[in-house]
């Protein structure tokens, strides 16, 4: 406890002082109060910046813009102040050859637009309208991709660069993909049932023994604008006979699987790792659950897909 103080007062008495000395009184003065809660919420003073406080402080501000207690402009403009005031710190505190990280470089608030709520994702019979409309006309591999992003939330860039290479068995053979390292991080990711029936038989109709899986009409390797058409068929189709049917992208699909991991039982972590993003992101899916839990009690389950529906893998 005492150490702590004596870093909040030396942040107060000497760094502090020296960074507010170029700011004019009321920008001085707003700086202030944002660290001031910075204080309150971590426990520590911006000396003391880790990264586990960094979140901490990160996760109450998307918590209230969430809630609607803080608008989106004033939390950009809270983060704003820590990333420049633990900038000043790192440079002081390295010129001293003191290490310092400034982490807030690292967290970056989701544009206002990206911030999930659930009229911004399709519903469940938004879902099945789409995978009916694939499976009718035969398209398996429209089916097989649709399925593999609101099951596994596979972007559209994973899904464009699976090769059979990356699929493989555990230890106690179930079928699983390894994706490959990217950014110093590899992940194996287990495939539920219903998709790994649907994926093996995908590969024995289409005599796919090695290289890609997915191609398109031309031959060549299926890329992301290619899959995003994809689905843009189909909405188009959808539209012929409800002019109300949403737009949606295959992100929407794969927020959706997020949610229905979630809302299904599955912890923050796990999801974030199965789903090869950071825990910083999880928040945008904290609200959407509980309220699609209030308008159609979604859960994991609820999203089976059967290979017995779709006449190309029956």
């Amino acid at each position: 406890m005492n150490e702590t103080k004596n870093k909040t007062d030396e942040f107060l008495y000497s760094i502090w002082n020296f960074f507010a000395a170029s700011l004019s009184e009321k920008t001085r003065k707003n700086y202030y109060n944002v660290i001031k809660a910075y204080i309150k919420i971590t426990g520590h003073s911006p000396l003391e910046l880790t990264e586990s406080d960094t979140e901490k402080y990160f996760n109450d501000l998307t918590e209230k813009i969430q809630s609607k207690k803080l608008s989106y402009s004033t939390a950009l403009m809270r983060m704003s102040v820590m990333r420049t005031l633990c900038e000043y710190i790192r440079v002081r505190e390295n010129n001293a050859g003191r290490n310092y990280i400034n982490y807030f470089k690292d967290y970056i608030l989701p544009d206002e637009n990206k911030i999930i709520t659930t009229d911004k994702l399709p519903c469940e019979d938004d879902i099945s309208t789409i995978l009916d409309l694939s499976s009718k006309a035969g398209d398996d591999m429209a089916y097989m991709i649709f399925s593999l992003v609101l099951k596994c939330g596979l972007t559209s860039g994973e899904i464009c660069s699976m090769m059979t290479n990356f699929i493989l068995y555990d230890s106690n053979e179930c079928l699983c993909i390894h994706f490959p390292e990217k950014k110093r991080i590899s992940r194996i990711i287990k495939l539920p049932d219903d998709v790994s029936q649907m994926l093996l038989t995908y590969l024995e109709i289409h005599k796919i023994a090695d290289g890609h899986i997915f191609f398109n009409k031309r031959g060549t390797v299926l890329k992301i604008r290619d899959a995003e058409r994809l689905l843009k068929k189909y909405i188009s189709q959808a539209k012929k006979s409800n002019n109300d049917f949403p737009d949606f992208t295959m992100q929407d699909m794969r927020h959706c699987a997020f949610k229905y991991m979630l809302s299904g039982g599955a912890s923050e972590d796990d999801v974030a790792k199965y789903g090869g993003i950071t825990t910083k992101w999880m928040h945008r899916y904290r609200q959407v659950v509980n309220d699609s839990a209030k308008l159609y009690a979604a859960d994991y389950s609820t999203i089976s897909i059967k290979p017995a529906v779709y006449k190309n893998l029956s």
